[in-house]
């Protein structure tokens, strides 16, 4: 199984490297890293405009076109332009979905995020996964969204640990509420280790997105 990879900054590369060695690694599969940077920053300046969708679709057609079976947009401010493509046999999840179908079985929910941009994908992934399973009779939730302060000028100067403690900093100020905190970017996911012991989980895109990867490759193997 050809499994490719997708992002839109640099340094999620390395970041995600060591959940595929994790997850996947052992497993027979092949695993290919593709970048398009312009791509988030196009988003964040113009918004999810029809050119951006374009552009989105075009870089996964090419991924897809080089024999991905699976194709994972890890961009969630992008995900839904990229599940959306047209014409192409290759499967593409965004990898935020596995983390929001994870989302379901908790009451109230605070998605956090560094960037505004990536609230609105986010909820809305969220709010189409609840939709999809209310047949299920799902409980009512509780949504709650904020943009951690500050943060991101860190991440994109390259400055990762700063962008960590800032937003293990921020979790860690939270004194009661949700049931779950989902963290909306996956670049967020290494704060995780700076928590402290709380009343709440919290979920991270790359680990459960990679879990299901491996979960699908086992079905197939």
């Amino acid at each position: 199984m050809n499994i490719a990879f997708l992002y839109t900054l640099k340094a999620n590369e390395s970041l995600f490297q060591p959940y595929i060695e994790k997850y996947l690694g052992g497993m027979p599969v092949t695993v290919t890293h593709h970048t398009n940077e312009s791509l988030l920053q196009h988003a964040m300046e113009d918004g999810l405009t029809d050119q951006v969708a374009k552009a989105v679709q075009h870089s996964i057609s090419e991924i897809a076109a080089q024999g991905a079976d699976i194709i994972i947009c890890t961009c969630s401010t992008i995900g839904e332009l990229a599940e959306k493509t047209p014409d192409i046999s290759s499967k593409v999840i965004r990898v935020d979905r596995p983390m929001a179908e994870a989302a379901l079985q908790y009451e109230s929910i605070l998605v956090l995020a560094a960037i505004a941009s990536t609230l609105e994908p986010t909820i809305s992934l969220l709010q189409s996964v609840i939709q999809t399973n209310e047949a299920n009779h799902c409980p009512q939730r509780i949504i709650e969204t904020s943009v951690i302060p500050e943060a991101w000028p860190y991440y994109f100067s390259g400055n990762t640990e700063m962008y960590t403690r800032k937003i293990a900093g921020y979790i860690n100020s939270i004194q009661a509420g949700p049931r779950a905190i989902l963290l909306a970017q996956a670049s967020m996911a290494p704060a995780v280790e700076l928590c402290k012991e709380n009343q709440f989980e919290i979920l991270t895109s790359p680990e459960l997105c990679l879990r299901y990867l491996a979960q699908q490759v086992s079905q197939y193997a």
